[in-house]
């Protein structure tokens, strides 16, 4: 056993000479050091060793490590030791034991004993904590470091002295390709350095200054197969042994920089589509008002939204919705001049920045250009896509002055082109902020409408042109809302179908028109037919059918007393589908209506396929509205076609919107077959309805001009405006909310000292906790004066007339008693006195300009 003890000594005092005890670092260090083997017995140590601990060589020899040190602190040694026979460097705080049992505090550093590439066991040094040597602990930490440390790094390390490479690590070489372990000494740095970047390299290299701080630079390099690689070099220079010598590191940052890259592009852009995103709009809008500014330039902005993309993204799923997002932006992508800035801010929505406009001209024919490119159809996996697009636009600085400002202002103008149908362009005006605060509004608290029971039906008859007859009814939703009052459909449907509620809408308005058509003819009412309108989207669901099926048998009610309406533009969608879901309203019973025909762009010879499939043809308003004695060539020539077009494929014919006594003589001697419109009734309640269907038949009453309000009804008096006072009128106050909104042009027909009665194309409630505020120019003076609507009524389609009762101090009051007497004067010379704002034009074609 001693003779084997005596070799395996003779083995280690072998390796500790040859290899380990290098520069007699080991044998002279102050500090406690020593060499352990694998299996953790000391093979050696030096004089320190035995100094501080009180053994001799002989005594520590081949004697376990762990037995020098407090039991309590073997566990963690155990961790550290093997940490470091896998090629870590440990160090921490421990006690060992001396000779005499006293313990001592140090600080343990190990690293692993490499030879030939293999780890044969550990160096330690232990640092008496109450001595110490600050200068001689870094020194013997580095010297012992150097390989296992230096060599093993991650990073290129390299030593330049006298422009000659002294030193170089395996990883250097790793970094530019060369195959062998280390760098020889005529390897030149300075090869491997991109071309473009080798100035940047020599201008550092040849400034260094002795001792002072590194410096770090990112370059580019090439490696010898001529792949580029991204590095990140440090470098410093120091005086070592009176030698001027460069000490530096090379870490290749190639991944890091992509993924930095890739970090920066998603920053910017949009995943999906790769266009810039909101953040990057954000600002470049920020830099074009600023450019605008200086070069006194104008810019515009285009919020486009791809109508019906929730529809395609329920049905057919987000992938194919995805990639018909895609294709829209290609496309536009496509159309796009040199300049233009096409961004996604989000979902459907998409922003264009035009710079340098000259005029408003240059951007609708923009505007339209981009319109008819998304008219043709996009083909996406195995379906045929057609959408189309709204467009809001806005101009700098003329709409806003600020990037919050020219946004919100096209968005306003957004939302005033989906709510004129889609497919279409709006530029933002004024007037759009008060509809746009609406549509907020309503947006929000429509999906609480069905549970508070806010819906409601109302009816607009059908009259037999011959005898006044009520032989039918449209049925038309509206909405009772706490702020706004009675919402039109017009104004919240397209909401429900971009948000979906439409399904559930659907379904209320078909199970309550059956039920209360129903109950009517129960209570001995006679019995027609109501008719209901049904969107494109909806009417190409086959899941309809069932659904209108199952609530005719709940309530009992016969087929033929339900009628479907459906836009003529539905029948340009899919042709195949749209004769299949015809002919099944045919079995079923149910009649079918093609309304607002004239506005699809289908050609008169198109109804010839629908022959015997559609029951009735209702032909839109915007044709009724031109029918004159005075125009016998055009309008005329062309309703009277289409009614007799339609009567000889055996269709009834309905006029829809007639309001005036010449309409509906004009109307019988075409021999159109019914009439729907104002001069006969408005939508009612289901209430109001019944009491006209008891009557059976609606006498002809051309709708009153104006509401007439008499001086004895007011304390204040009024001044009736022959010719109407253009104004502006705003909301400043709604239920208790400071709101701040655009202005919308308003004809004010009369005006006294407790208020005034205007015409407006917004439709608005009454209510005291609704605040307005006018502004107009009466005998040079702006006059701002602020009410409540006390009184509505709608006195043309799309037309409602107010009254207001002002809200003012004393002082207001008194300027205006001034105004108004002045006023009242001149007007009994000249209806329309200078330094006014009157209007001579008519007070209804106004606002359809």
């Amino acid at each position: 056993m001693d003779n084997n003890l005596k070799e395996d000594r003779s083995n280690h005092d072998e390796v500790v000479d040859t290899d380990l005890f290098f520069r007699s670092l080991f044998t002279y260090n102050p500090d406690i050091v020593f060499f352990a083997d694998k299996e953790g017995v000391i093979a050696s140590v030096n004089e320190g060793f035995t100094d501080a601990l009180g053994y001799s060589k002989e005594e520590i020899a081949l004697y376990p490590l762990e037995e020098i040190l407090l039991k309590s602190e073997v566990p963690k040694f155990r961790a550290l030791f093997n940490s470091t026979l896998s090629g870590r460097i440990e160090h921490d705080n421990t006690v060992i034991v001396q000779k005499n049992g006293a313990p001592l505090q140090v600080e343990i550093h190990i690293i692993p004993a490499i030879s030939e590439g293999k780890t044969i066991g550990i160096f330690g040094i232990f640092k008496d904590r109450t001595e110490l040597n600050t200068a001689k602990y870094e020194l013997t930490e580095s010297e012992l470091k150097f390989r296992s440390l230096v060599e093993e790094s991650s990073f290129g390390v390299f030593i330049i002295q006298n422009k000659k490479l002294v030193y170089g690590n395996p990883r250097l070489s790793e970094i530019v390709g060369i195959h062998s372990s280390n760098v020889s000494s005529d390897f030149d740095i300075y090869h491997y350095i991109h071309r473009a970047d080798q100035a940047i390299f020599l201008s550092i290299i040849n400034n260094l200054m002795d001792g002072e701080e590194s410096i770090e630079q990112s370059i580019r390099m090439i490696k010898v197969d001529g792949s580029r690689i991204d590095v990140e070099f440090r470098v410093k220079k120091v005086l070592y042994h009176n030698y001027s010598t460069i000490i530096g590191t090379i870490i290749d940052i190639t991944e890091r920089k992509k993924a930095e890259e890739l970090n920066n592009f998603l920053v910017y852009h949009d995943a999906l589509t790769k266009l810039p995103n909101r953040r990057f709009l954000n600002e470049k809008i920020e830099q074009e008002i600023v450019i605008s500014n200086t070069l006194e330039k104008r810019f515009a902005l285009m919020i486009l939204n791809l109508d019906r993309f929730k529809y395609v993204n329920d049905t057919l799923g987000h992938l194919t919705g995805d990639k018909l997002l895609k294709a829209f932006s290609d496309r536009l992508k496509e159309k796009l001049e040199d300049e233009a800035v096409l961004t996604r801010v989000d979902g459907d929505e998409f922003v264009i920045l035009l710079p340098n406009i000259v005029n408003s001209e240059q951007v609708i024919a923009y505007a339209k250009k981009l319109i008819e490119s998304i008219d043709q159809p996009f083909h996406i996996d195995n379906y045929e896509l057609f959408v189309s697009t709204s467009i809001g636009i806005s101009f700098y600085p003329n709409d806003g002055k600020d990037y919050e400002t020219i946004v919100k202002h096209a968005n306003s103008a957004l939302y005033k082109a989906k709510s004129k149908g889609n497919n279409t362009y709006q530029i933002y005006t004024s007037s759009l902020d008060a509809e746009t605060y609406k549509t907020f509004t309503l947006e929000s608290d429509l999906r609480k409408a069905l549970k508070l029971k806010q819906l409601e039906m109302y009816y607009q008859p059908k009259i037999c042109t011959n005898s006044n007859q009520i032989i039918g009814a449209e049925a038309l939703i509206r909405w009772n809302h706490p702020e706004w009052g009675l919402v039109n459909p017009n104004e919240f449907l397209p909401l429900a179908e971009e948000t979906g509620l439409i399904v559930d809408i659907g379904k209320w308005i078909k199970e309550t028109v059956c039920i209360q058509n129903k109950a009517w003819q129960d209570n001995g009412l006679p019995a027609i037919p109501i008719s209901i309108n049904l969107s494109a989207q909806r009417f190409m669901e086959k899941e309809m059918l069932v659904n209108i099926s199952n609530i005719l048998q709940r309530t009992k009610l016969d087929p033929k007393y339900l009628e479907v309406e459906i836009l003529e533009s539905s029948l340009l969608d899919n042709e195949t589908m749209i004769l299949s879901m015809l002919d099944d309203f045919k079995k079923m019973g149910i009649r079918v209506s093609l309304d607002d025909f004239g506005t699809g762009y289908s050609s008169l010879s198109y109804l010839q396929k629908f022959k015997g499939r559609i029951d009735t043809l209702k032909i839109d308003r915007t044709f009724i509205n031109g029918l004159s004695r005075k125009d016998s060539e055009s309008t005329n020539f062309i309703t009277k076609t289409i009614i007799d077009l339609a009567q000889h494929l055996n269709m009834n014919v309905i006029a829809e919107g007639v309001e005036t006594n010449e309409q509906v003589e004009l109307l019988k001697e075409m021999n159109c077959n019914a009439i729907q419109g104002y001069i006969f009734s408005k939508p009612v309640s289901a209430e109001a309805f019944a009491a006209l269907l008891q009557k059976s038949k609606i006498k002809v009453e051309a709708p009153s001009n104006e509401e007439k309000v008499t001086d004895n009804r007011r304390n204040y008096f009024r001044i009736d405006l022959d010719i109407p006072l253009k104004g502006s009128m705003t909301l400043t106050r709604i239920l208790g909310r400071n709101v701040e909104l655009g202005k919308a042009e308003v004809l004010i027909e009369d005006i006294g000292l407790g208020g005034l009665r205007f015409l407006s194309d917004i439709r608005l409630t009454v209510h005291q906790d609704i605040i307005l505020e006018f502004e107009a120019e009466i005998l040079g003076n702006i006059v701002n004066l602020q009410g409540t609507v006390v009184w509505m009524k709608e006195i043309r389609y799309g037309i409602y007339q107010y009254g207001i009762e002002f809200i003012f101090d004393d002082n207001v009051q008194s300027d205006l008693t001034q105004i108004l007497n002045r006023l009242a004067i001149v007007l009994r010379k000249n209806p329309s006195p200078p330094d006014s704002s009157f209007v001579t034009v008519n007070k209804y074609s106004f606002f359809r300009e």
